[in-house]
C-alpha cells in the first residue's frame, strides 16, 4: 500500500494553496493513501478526494517547546543556529531578527517531536514518501526529524517566497542551508526559480528540478466581441500584485469597460476606494476572496475580452494566468519571476517588469482592432496552455519523477 505524507500551509483549510486543488486529485490516483498535514486550521474546509485524509493540525502552531526540549534537542538547535550564522546577509540583520527567529526555532523543535513520534509509528522507507509544498517550515522540520531518523528522505516543491530571497524581510531566507544540507530534492514551479537556486547554491545543481505546475480543463471559454471590454484580474490585493496600477490604467481608457477582480488582501480597501473614482465608462465588480471552483464556473459563463496580471515580484509562472489561458482568453502581464514562461506570441502580450499604466491604457483603448481579439487567436491561446500546462499531463509526469 503506497502512501504520500503531504505537507501544506493551510490546504486543505480556507482558500489558499488553490492550485493544490488541481494536483491533488491526480495524487489519490496513483497513491493508496495520501495524509495532508497543515500547519495552520483556517475558516472553512474544501473537499478532498477520498482516499486523502486531513490530519489535524497543532492546537497552537506558534506554541514552543519547553526549556527541557530546547535542551534535549541540543544538537538540532545547534544545527539550526549554524544555518542562521552562515546565511545571515549581516550580523546586524540577525541581531535585529534575532527575537523572532529565537521564538521560530522554539516552534520548529516542537513540531518537529510531534512528527518524529508519528514518523517512528508509521513511516515506512518503501512505503510511505514524504512530500513538501514549500521549501519552508515543513522542509526545515523534516529535515530535524531527519537528524534522530535517519532512513527519513523527503522532497518539496519551491514557487516563490521560499525561492526568491527579495520576497522575504531583508532580503533573507533562513536556515535555508539546513534545509539544502537534508532535502532530497526541490522541484522548482519555475525555469527562473530554478535557475536562480542553482545560482545561488552552485555546490549542489543537482538538487534542483523544473516541475512546473499545471491547470485543470474546463473547456474554451465564451467569446463575445460586442459590448464593453471585459477585463479580468485574479490576485492577492497586496502591494507587489500592484492591482493600484491597473486602476491607474483604467483610469486613462476612454472606451466602455467592465473590470472584474477576483480576490482580497489588505489593499482589499484601498482598491475599492480607488476604483470608486474611476470615471463613469469603467464598470467595476471587486469580487474579493472567492473559491476557485466559482471562478472556474465563472470563466465559463463570462466572456472575458482579457485578463492583466501586474504583479513586479513573482515566482512561479502564476496559476491564475494558466487558468485564464486555459479559457482562451488572452493575457497582458508584466515580467516577472515565470511568468515569461506561458507569455508568447500565442498568449498574450509581455510588458516590461516597470510598465507604466499609460501603456496599459493604450493597449486597452486599440484592444478590438488588435490581433488578440478574435477567436481564432483565442484558439491558439488555448492550445499555447495544453501543450505545456495542461494538469492531467503535468502532475502525472511529476508522479512519475517523484516514484524513480
Amino acid at each position: 500500500m503506497k502512501e504520500l505524507w503531504l505537507f501544506t500551509t493551510r490546504f486543505p483549510y480556507g482558500l489558499r494553496e488553490s492550485f493544490l486543488e488541481n494536483e491533488l486529485p491526480i495524487l489519490c490516483d496513483r497513491y493508496d493513501r495520501v495524509l495532508i498535514f497543515p500547519e495552520h486550521r483556517e475558516p472553512g474546509l474544501r473537499p478532498i478526494p477520498s482516499n486523502a485524509e486531513l490530519q489535524e493540525p497543532l492546537a497552537d502552531p506558534y506554541g514552543s517547546a519547553s526549556a527541557g526540549e530546547m535542551l534535549r534537542s541540543a544538537p538540532m538547535v545547534m544545527r539550526l543556529l549554524r544555518s542562521l550564522l552562515r546565511d545571515a546577509p549581516s550580523w546586524s540583520i540577525l541581531r535585529n531578527q534575532w527575537p523572532a527567529l529565537r521564538s521560530r526555532i522554539g516552534q520548529l523543535i516542537r513540531r518537529s517531536a510531534v512528527l518524529r513520534e508519528r514518523i517512528k509509528k508509521d513511516y515506512d522507507p518503501n512505503k510511505v514518501t514524504l512530500y513538501s509544498y514549500w521549501t519552508h517550515d515543513w522542509a526545515t522540520v523534516l529535515g530535524l526529524v531527519r537528524m534522530s531518523v535517519p532512513e527519513v528522505t523527503y522532497f518539496s516543491r519551491a514557487h516563490g517566497f521560499d525561492v526568491f530571497e527579495a520576497q522575504n524581510l531583508n532580503n533573507w531566507i533562513p536556515f535555508r542551508s539546513f534545509q539544502l544540507q537534508q532535502v532530497s530534492r526541490i522541484y522548482c514551479a519555475s525555469r527562473s526559480g530554478m535557475d536562480h537556486l542553482k545560482k545561488r547554491h552552485p555546490g549542489r545543481p543537482e538538487l534542483f528540478e523544473l516541475a512546473q505546475l499545471g491547470t485543470n480543463d474546463h473547456g474554451l471559454g465564451p467569446f463575445d466581441p460586442s459590448g464593453p471590454l471585459r477585463v479580468v484580474s485574479c490576485s492577492f490585493l497586496i502591494p507587489r500584485k500592484r492591482v493600484l496600477r491597473l486602476v491607474e490604467a483604467l483610469a486613462m481608457v476612454n472606451i466602455p469597460v467592465e473590470w472584474t477582480h477576483f480576490g482580497g488582501g489588505t489593499e482589499e480597501n484601498l482598491v475599492r476606494r480607488a476604483a470608486a473614482e474611476l470615471p463613469s465608462n469603467i464598470k467595476v465588480d471587486i469580487k474579493g476572496m472567492t473559491p476557485n471552483p466559482e471562478i472556474m464556473a465563472w470563466y465559463r459563463d463570462h466572456p472575458v475580452d482579457v485578463f492583466i496580471h501586474l504583479s513586479h515580484l513573482e515566482g512561479g509562472v502564476v496559476v491564475a494566468v494558466q487558468e485564464a489561458a486555459s479559457f482562451g482568453i488572452p493575457v497582458i502581464a508584466a515580467d516577472s519571476g515565470g511568468i515569461r514562461e506561458i507569455m508568447g506570441e500565442r498568449t498574450g502580450m509581455l510588458l516590461p517588469n516597470d510598465c507604466k499604466p499609460e501603456d496599459i491604457a493604450e493597449l486597452l483603448n486599440n484592444w478590438r482592432e488588435g490581433p488578440m481579439a478574435t477567436a481564432e487567436f483565442r484558439q491558439g491561446v488555448r492550445a499555447a496552455w495544453s501543450e505545456q500546462f495542461d494538469a492531467k499531463i503535468v502532475f502525472q509526469a511529476f508522479v512519475d519523477r517523484i516514484e524513480r
